[in-house]
């Protein structure tokens, strides 16, 4: 080919994204890097980064680092909380409650970070998701006169600590018990089977 008809290389143009399609990017930027480090460790320039964004969106769409972090981890409760809305009962509804949980590890993990490092009531000033699921268990407890239940605070006690405890630890405490060798989801259902019989306890007694 003849030198004069070669064209230089074109640059691909990089496609725009909408403000909710670079939001829901930052929040996604600022919930993983929350799993990986301390919040004050978290900078705008990192989440921007992982993003994939310039910087000043992150004023410009959240106005702070703060409440673009509430607003990651107000999301991943949000995903919890629709399950909790949308299932039949607790007891039957435990297993979707359990699975939604552990898909949100992201979310866990940010929590224990939090809790060590004093940051969990400003970036976590709510609970919707654990509220919505002990509302649940107090309404339906209501419709079921005479009863003689445990506290449905202990049992949602019970079922939040063993599935974060879970999406902690799980891989630790499944070697530690010699169950390592077994498929994770097998343990997994077998988990979350267990813990639809706590639920059950609240209304058996």
């Amino acid at each position: 080919m003849d030198s004069g008809d070669e064209r230089p290389p074109t640059t691909p143009k990089r496609t725009r994204r909408s403000r909710e399609e670079a939001s829901q990017d930052l929040i996604d930027a600022a919930a993983a890097l929350l799993a990986e480090r301390s919040a004050g460790r978290v900078t705008v320039r990192a989440i921007a980064a992982a993003a994939g964004v310039n910087p000043t969106y992150v004023g410009r769409y959240f106005g702070s680092k703060r409440t673009l972090m509430q607003a990651a981890m107000r999301q991943a409760q949000q995903n919890i909380a629709h399950v909790v809305d949308e299932m039949p009962n607790v007891v039957e509804g435990a297993t979707a409650v359990v699975h939604a949980s552990l898909r949100e590890r992201q979310f866990v993990t940010a929590i224990a970070r939090m809790m060590l490092d004093g940051d969990v009531d400003d970036l976590l000033p709510e609970n919707p998701a654990m509220r919505g699921l002990l509302q649940r268990f107090e309404d339906e407890l209501a419709r079921r006169p005479g009863a003689a239940p445990r506290d449905p605070r202990i049992v949602v006690l019970c079922l939040a600590s063993a599935t974060m405890g879970y999406a902690l630890f799980g891989e630790f405490v499944r070697r530690a018990v010699d169950l390592d060798d077994r498929p994770a989801e097998e343990i997994e259902a077998a988990l979350v089977e267990v813990l639809r019989l706590v639920a059950k306890s609240a209304f058996d007694g």
